[in-house]
């Protein structure tokens, strides 16, 4: 499934949890050897609830995936006949979605977002970006660096910036990047690194609205639409309260791509 140019990899039930799956998953995840993909998604109905554990492309869990969320909300809709209002359980908490006939998947997230330290790029950034990025958590760790212009966005070299700013010595968990220019008074252009991937991905949910929450804070209105490197479109919708920004939704894609069968045997 392509969650806007996220790229996951969808099985229907519960992880193990095992060291064999987490290769498998990096197996998988290969995209010379392998299927190819960001990520990989377990999804299963619970009761009412729909419930998806999210594993980054290294086999690690995450708590949160925001495009991969709206992936296992299109797969519910389609595979378990969830429809109207209903909650996506994750690592982070209870996701509210809903999907239209188009495809097209909102979620609400379960928490308020705040834009959090400033911190230096200084020794990490190489000169071409600002002095300073913001930390922001939103389900997993991120840091927001605003770039001049488009201009400027398309010609970083995110292979020479990302794997040092997403070991950024100030945050030990280690941090999503998001490269972020203003297009607009309520617009932005994204790319983003992401870890456990360790590149540049096409889109990144939980990216995006970390940026959103951060062109909030300097003075950005309520939705904001923000382009990723796929040119696909996600639009944030928020309120403003005190420190940053809640009641989030996330529009935008979600695509049913194909469906195969994983031949173990072939794989050596």
């Amino acid at each position: 499934m392509s969650g806007a140019g996220n790229d996951f990899l969808m099985f229907l039930g519960r992880p193990s949890g095992s060291a064999a799956e987490a290769e498998g998953i990096r197996k998988l995840c290969d995209r010379r050897t392998g299927v190819g993909a960001d990520g990989v998604l377990f999804v299963r109905r619970e009761g009412p609830e729909i419930v998806a554990d999210y594993f980054n492309a290294d086999g690690g869990p995450a708590r949160f995936c925001a495009n991969g969320t709206r992936c296992a909300a299109r797969l519910a809709s389609r595979t378990f006949g969830a429809s109207g209002d209903f909650v996506v359980v994750t690592g982070w908490g209870r996701v509210g979605a809903r999907v239209s006939p188009d495809g097209r998947v909102t979620i609400a997230l379960p928490e308020a977002v705040r834009p959090g330290r400033r911190l230096s790029t200084l020794g990490l950034g190489r000169g071409a970006i600002a002095a300073k990025a913001t930390e922001v958590q939103v389900g997993v760790p991120h840091l927001v660096i605003a770039v001049a212009d488009t201009a400027l966005l398309d010609t970083l070299d995110l292979g020479l910036l990302g794997p040092a700013l997403r070991r950024h010595p100030e945050m030990p968990e280690g941090a999503n990047v998001d490269f972020v220019a203003r297009t607009g008074p309520s617009s932005l252009a994204v790319r983003t690194w992401e870890r456990g991937v360790e590149n540049e991905t096409l889109a990144c949910g939980s990216g995006v609205v970390a940026s959103a929450a951060v062109a909030s804070a300097a003075g950005a209105a309520s939705p904001v639409e923000v382009l990723t490197r796929s040119g696909e479109t996600l639009v944030i919708g928020f309120e403003r309260i005190s420190g940053g920004i809640g009641e989030i939704t996330v529009a935008g894609d979600a695509r049913l791509l194909f469906e195969g069968e994983v031949r173990w045997e072939e794989w050596r």
